[in-house]
């Protein structure tokens, strides 16, 4: 082994983004809300875009 460390996207600067998005659509009732066959209606949620938009622009380091 080289004994080179490598990056972990656990350690990634968006991944406290992703995760407040994660968490956000895990709870909401709109962006879990679904038919009566189980299937996810893909209500459109403000706070889930607004969080959406904040994990891709920390991606992108902006």
């Amino acid at each position: 082994m080289s004994g080179r460390e490598y990056p972990s996207s656990v350690n990634a600067l968006w991944a406290a983004a992703f995760e407040r998005m994660a968490d956000h659509c895990m709870t909401c009732p709109t962006c879990t809300a679904a038919d009566d066959q189980a299937a996810n209606l893909r209500l459109t949620c403000p706070e889930a875009v607004r969080l959406s938009r904040e994990c891709r622009d920390a991606r992108r380091g902006g």
